[in-house]
């Protein structure tokens, strides 16, 4: 079976590292991070103390007491302000890595790694690449990483593929990524669905706006969720979404797919969701009519009235 590859673009990271790095990653971003075992990965979020969504994040657990961190290439340095504002005289290093690459290997079908596969995969890595396996959704397969440019010679039996074809992947399970799906400032980690790909972690303790997300969640305030749709007409960010002549929701992310049709991320009133389900209420934009393509294993939160 063919293993794809696909290069990220603008995207960057950050090294943190220092006897106390744990503690004040695990104090501030809403994943546990004390726990992630070496080797492994995990998505998070900082928030602001109003519990939005300043910035969403990949973490790579590099050694015990080094974190390299992934973020959208334009908003790297405002998280490194951030992060240099909240360490006070903690005794920890924050660089910006200068060579990052990074890129995805995955199957088409979305097939699962098995753990002989990454072994394979591992052993034929040149010096300093690292993989990982994504924990957010197994389709999303594995990331590929490494603070300089990714060696051609690692790459002989993958076929090199443009993002899109990893994006269907990623927008069909449901997956947020960057501003785009998350606007800064703005988006809430319950409505982005980030507590079912273990972004936010509600056992841990207190972190920046934990006490809004816990509201939010135990006294079941999520009015929206962030849903795939599909469409024949073109879908792009911003453009509007409407039933009955009211607007509902916004598209996020979108990609064109292999027969014409677009398929997207958008923000959506829970309620409009269940009366597209149950009533069969369409859903339109100003260019044509819209299909929710909710994942099989997902299961809509409740609307509190």
């Amino acid at each position: 079976m063919t293993l794809f590859y696909s290069p990220k673009h603008e995207r960057a990271a950050i090294e943190l590292k220092g006897e106390q790095v744990c503690s004040f990653l695990n104090d501030l971003l809403t994943a546990e991070v004390i726990t992630l075992p070496v080797g492994e990965m995990q998505m998070s979020c900082l928030l602001s103390p109003q519990g939005r969504i300043l910035h969403d994040m990949l973490i790579f657990r590099i050694q015990a007491n080094r974190f390299w961190i992934e973020v959208n290439k334009d908003q790297i340095s405002d998280l490194k302000k951030r992060f240099e504002m909240y360490r006070l005289r903690k005794i920890i290093t924050i660089k910006i890595l200068e060579k990052w690459c990074s890129g995805h290997l995955f199957y088409k079908n979305e097939k699962p790694f098995t753990s002989k596969e990454i072994k394979e995969i591992r052993a034929s890595l040149n010096d300093n690449e690292l993989i990982f396996k994504d924990p957010r959704c197994s389709a999303l397969g594995l990331h590929l990483i490494k603070n300089d440019k990714i060696s051609k010679g690692a790459k002989r039996n993958w076929k090199e593929v443009k993002l899109t074809a990893w994006e269907k992947i990623r927008i069909s399970n449901m997956v947020p990524l960057g501003k785009t799906d998350l606007p800064q400032n703005r988006a809430l980690v319950l409505e982005a669905n980030l507590d079912i790909f273990s972004a936010v972690d509600f056992n841990k303790g207190c972190f920046i706006g934990q006490e809004v997300t816990a509201r939010t969640k135990y006294r079941g305030l999520v009015k929206k969720s962030l849903i795939p749709i599909s469409s024949e007409a073109v879908l792009e960010k911003d453009m509007r979404i409407f039933q009955d002549e009211k607007e509902i929701g916004i598209c996020h992310s979108s990609v064109k797919l292999e027969n014409g049709n677009y398929l997207a991320l958008a923000t959506l009133r829970l309620d409009a969701i269940k009366s597209n389900i149950n009533a069969k209420k369409t859903l339109k934009s100003n260019l044509g009519s819209i299909n929710i393509e909710i994942p099989h294993w997902y299961q809509l939160k409740t609307v509190n009235k």
